[in-house]
């Protein structure tokens, strides 16, 4: 009895077979639309067919990997025989949703015949685009960005990873470090290239041919078998395993990075030069366009220059002559003797705001987003030379105009930056009767916040020229800038302080009760932008002001504890240093800072 089951369902299996052998022969494929990517506009996946026996009225569905239809795209419809069918699937299921990438079959219902059969070609369904990879090739090795010129000349070789990718890859140039990223080159390639090289040429509107000074990228577009197009910057992310490095070409003619501290007055002062092996000469002015107190020539990577041991604190600018390029850094130089003012350089927001590739990737690395591929988070190296070989951010605009008005007649001062004067031993810190924050002091470390306001708090008296100032954090290990925090609407001493409005503005003395603004007539004209201090904080008064039309404070004196906080509140008020009353003020703040 079992034998003869068993002989049964054998022979039931064969005729199934049979039967399913002459179904698939009732439907003829002509063509199908095999890779397709439903996130393509106007792309459509291709069904051609038509029935080879006999017209009927045929239902044709798309079924998911897991065979169970997920839209049928006719329904019992009739159609001659041997007329081709063409039939078009936009990659969604019956609720207009988009269907997971996978494999999907078609199946043709023939309702009159009473069969249906599954085509043996499928459609895969791809909508995840191809994720290449470009990294140029470092001569030796080693992290961080390819710098261009070659020290040993040569164009910059690089190399595609492009898995799933067809057909010949676009490769282009771009360079990031401006406020919106520009294609300056496009380079040859071959069908199914995995590299190429890059000879720094770029077109003639973007500084060509040869490269300025900046970051650059390049860049790989490539497609997949459904045509998504991938591209290998922003998008590409290193990965644990992955070689150091990136697509990312620093190009550099010659630059120089100087200490994170000042140097005392007489003591060589350590500054590691790239020049890309050229020979060059240097010199050493005081900032303001003094003359010459030291120069000279080299070919090494390090440079010890020097000003006298008696020369008075200050910052001197380092320039330097590799062939028709030039570079600048400034030196911050402290006095032998302790003074009773202390100028802090604004370091931190400088390296914050400073366009440079660290890494290698092709972004800046920034404490602000903006930049192609950069998302203001950091981190940011605080040794490294500025963009383009050139000064700081606002240097020209807000430090070198103080320190010019402060040459003449000299006040004594000592200098650092804020990175330096973070690490002060504190009663040193204490010893001064003011500091002057001289540029927008944007992001401050945590303890060196806490001690200003300490400072304040035990007598001590602070003159802010900046705007944007105080009001933001951000973490330094290792001499690096991380983890930053957004704008707050209090400074670290307490006080409230608007948003700046760019709008032009004209202020007039309110109030004086410390004679802030002896010496003038009380009045400050179309300053460009400005910040309204809206509440002095818990416990300050304001003592002195300069208030808007609206009777808002601008210019503001603020009793904290012991101390005094004199800010500007005004954009480009270093540049405005030959305006009658902008001087008066601000030698009358120094006063009062000094005494």
């Amino acid at each position: 009895m079992l034998f003869a089951v068993l002989v049964a369902a054998t022979l039931a299996a064969f005729f199934v077979t049979q039967r399913l052998k002459q179904s698939s022969r009732l439907v003829q494929t002509l063509a199908v639309t095999h890779y397709y990517s439903p996130h393509l506009k106007f792309k459509r996946a291709s069904i051609r067919i038509r029935l080879t026996r006999r017209a009927d009225d045929a239902t044709v569905s798309i079924l998911g990997p897991d065979g169970d239809p997920v839209r049928r795209l006719v329904d019992n419809r009739h159609y001659a025989r041997r007329v081709a069918i063409q039939l078009f699937w936009n990659g969604r299921d019956d609720a207009g949703r988009i269907v997971p990438d996978g494999v999907y079959k078609i199946r043709v219902s023939l309702r009159h015949q009473g069969r249906s059969v599954t085509l043996l070609d499928e459609i895969h369904v791809d909508g995840t685009p191809p994720r290449p990879i470009v990294r140029v090739q470092k001569p030796g090795g080693g992290s961080g960005p390819l710098i261009f010129p070659l020290p040993r000349g040569g164009p910059v070789r690089f190399t595609l990873s492009d898995p799933g990718a067809v057909g010949t890859p676009v490769f282009r140039v771009y360079r990031t470090d401006l406020p919106k990223a520009r294609g300056v080159a496009r380079l040859a390639a071959r069908p199914g290239a995995k590299g190429g090289t890059w000879d720094g040429s770029v077109a003639r509107d973007a500084g060509g041919p040869a490269p300025p000074p900046g970051v650059y990228v390049i860049v790989a577009r490539v497609s997949d078998r459904a045509g998504n197009p991938g591209s290998s910057f922003p998008f590409a992310r290193p990965h644990k395993g992955d070689p150091a490095g990136g697509a990312g070409v620093t190009v550099r003619y010659v630059a120089a990075q100087a200490p994170l501290g000042a140097t005392r007055a007489g003591r060589p002062i350590p500054v590691f030069v790239d020049a890309r092996r050229a020979r060059y000469r240097w010199f050493l002015r005081r900032v303001g366009a003094g003359p010459i107190v030291a120069q000279g020539g080299g070919q090494g990577p390090l440079l010890r220059p020097k000003v006298p041991g008696s020369t008075p604190a200050g910052v001197y600018v380092l320039t330097l002559r590799a062939g028709s390029h030039l570079g600048h850094v400034p030196l911050a130089v402290t006095g032998a003797r302790a003074q009773r003012v202390l100028v802090v350089l604004p370091l931190i927001t400088w390296q914050g705001l400073n366009p440079v590739d660290d890494d290698g990737n092709g972004a800046p690395d920034t404490l602000t987003p903006g930049y192609l591929g950069d998302t203001g988070r950091g981190p940011a190296r605080l040794a490294r030379p500025f963009a383009g070989g050139g000064l700081p951010p606002a240097f020209g605009a807000q430090v070198a105009p103080l320190l010019s008005a402060l040459d003449r007649p000299r006040e004594p001062y000592d200098l650092e930056t804020d990175y330096a004067a973070a690490r002060m031993p504190e009663s040193r810190l204490d010893s001064y009767h003011g500091i002057v924050l001289a540029g927008d002091e944007r992001w401050l470390e945590p303890d060196f916040a806490a001690r200003l306001q300490r400072y304040v708090a035990g007598g001590g008296r602070v003159l802010s020229l900046g705007t944007g100032s105080l009001r933001r954090q951000v973490q330094v290990p290792d001499q690096s800038l991380v983890d930053p925090t957004g704008e707050s609407a209090y400074d670290v001493f307490g006080s409230t302080i608007g948003p700046l409005n760019p709008k032009p503005v004209d202020l007039l003395a309110s109030k004086d009760s410390i004679g802030l603004f002896e010496g003038g007539d009380g009045s400050f004209s179309a300053f460009p932008g400005y910040e309204v201090t809206t509440s002095p904080g818990t416990g300050a008064q304001i003592v002195a002001q300069a208030q808007d039309s609206a009777g808002h404070p601008v210019i503001v004196a603020i009793r904290s504890g012991k101390g005094l906080i004199i800010r500007t509140g005004l954009a480009s008020w270093a540049r405005r240093l030959g305006d009658p009353n902008v001087s008066t003020l601000t030698r009358r703040a120094w006063t009062l800072l000094s005494r």
